[in-house]
């Protein structure tokens, strides 16, 4: 028998699956050939034969008793023992480890990736930049447009006039108009 059969065959997992029936008729073959000359698998096949008749008497004598709600139970022990599997300071670590990892995957690119992430990153925070300042302008610039419109309505209505509810009412339509003109200005913006 040569050598390679020889350790093919002296695999546990392999009478195993000999037992078990799960083996190909021309590699059945070969472990047969070899249970006739190895001691070792010899008892290591009635060692696996005398388990599995074990199981199976047992398995028939009794039944083990199931709960009704098992599978509940045992999806909630799961998750929940799932939750300390890990300590705060192995989370560090991990945390430390994976920022290590990044980092040197950063040293390691070449330059001309390296000088594209960067341009790339640039252009991203320009672009946030500019976002922030639009909205930034038109909050200040509807703010000034507010206040400029209630200082002229005040005077002419309050100090002229001596009537508020006039004030109010054109207050309110000025507030009207102001959003009616940013809602166009956006959508001509928009389109365009």
């Amino acid at each position: 028998m040569s050598v390679e059969t020889q350790q093919i065959s002296c695999d546990e997992n392999l009478i195993a699956a000999y037992v078990d029936g799960e083996l190909e008729a021309a590699k059945r073959l070969v472990v047969d050939l070899h249970l006739s000359d190895c001691d070792h698998c010899r008892e290591e096949l009635r060692v696996h034969r005398m388990f599995v008749c074990e199981l199976d008497s047992v398995l028939a004598q009794s039944e083990v008793p199931v709960p009704s709600d098992f599978s509940r139970h045992v999806a909630i022990r799961a998750t929940s023992d799932l939750r300390g599997i890990r300590s705060a300071s192995e989370n560090k670590k991990a945390l430390a480890f994976c920022i290590l990892l990044a980092l040197a995957a950063v040293a390691l690119l070449s330059d001309a990736s390296r000088l594209t992430a960067v341009r790339s990153a640039r252009g991203f925070i320009r672009t946030i930049i500019g976002t922030v300042a639009l909205l930034l302008s038109a909050i200040y610039d509807m703010v000034a447009s507010v206040t400029v419109i209630s200082r002229v309505l005040s005077r002419k209505v309050i100090v002229e006039s001596n009537s508020l509810g006039l004030l109010l009412g054109l207050f309110a339509l000025a507030i009207l108009l102001l959003s009616r003109m940013i809602v166009r200005y956006h959508r001509t913006g928009a389109t365009e």
